[in-house]
């Protein structure tokens, strides 16, 4: 299992976004606290129960959030999932069948992490 780390200034509000929004449980905190450095997150609406850490505290050569790249997390209908989400989130792309064979559609978070939520087409 890959887990990705990333770094969210507003840890509270990245959570918030990512439960409340998305349907992700929240799994870990430290501390227990209102003020947490650290959490992980779930997304188990497929079965496979993929996990994002975040954490508040900047490395020192990184005070930004920045990833070149993009989160795939898989479920098993996307155009359902888009729908559970009209009316919360813009769509950076799709829902669209891709020709490498995904049915995806890709959400920006709070951090500006692109997340492309896909099933096989």
């Amino acid at each position: 299992m890959v887990v990705p780390s990333l770094f969210a200034p507003d840890l509270n509000g990245t959570l918030a976004f990512f439960v409340d929004v998305l349907g992700f449980d929240q799994t870990g905190i430290y501390p227990d606290t209102d003020n947490p450095i650290w959490a992980e997150v779930t997304f188990r609406a497929s079965g496979r129960g993929s996990k994002i850490w975040f954490f508040s505290q900047p490395i020192a050569d990184r005070p930004a959030p920045a990833m070149s790249g993009v989160i795939y997390i898989f479920v098993d209908d996307v155009d359902a999932f888009c729908q559970s989400l009209a009316d919360k989130v813009s769509f950076r792309w799709g829902p669209e069948t891709m020709d490498y064979g995904l049915r995806e559609v890709g959400i920006e978070d709070p951090n500006g992490y692109l997340l492309a939520f896909a099933q096989d087409a």
